[in-house]
């Protein structure tokens, strides 16, 4: 793992836990302990494990790629579906307004 990406990566994982557990400390959690012991494992260091560092620094971006998304589609999840929306709503949801309508009386079709 080249050092200075690693640790950026390392860090984005260990904030993007923190938003996902409101409930509980992540510091507790299998999976802070889990990339705590990979981060330890794999470092540029150490060169007696078979896996290529390159393979190890895009495994923890993948992982940090879900953790993101699954944050991201939390919130638009909870922004967007509340139920079906008039017109008008998702006019205003995308930025457009909806053109004035006038009350006209009903003309008799037999004048």
């Amino acid at each position: 793992m080249a050092t200075k990406s690693a640790l950026t990566v390392y860090k984005r994982l260990i904030r993007e836990l923190s938003p996902n557990n409101l409930l509980f400390s992540y510091r507790s959690s299998p999976i802070y302990l889990k990339i705590k012991d990979d981060y330890r494992r794999y470092r540029p260091i150490t060169s007696k494990y078979c896996k290529h560092t390159d393979e190890v620094l895009f495994v923890a971006r993948t992982y940090l790629t879900y953790l993101e998304s699954t944050r991201a589609r939390k919130i638009i999840h909870s922004t967007y579906s509340k139920g079906e929306k008039t017109v008008q709503q998702a006019a205003n949801i995308v930025g457009l307004e909806l053109p004035k309508t006038t009350d006209r009386p009903h003309l008799p079709l037999n004048g």
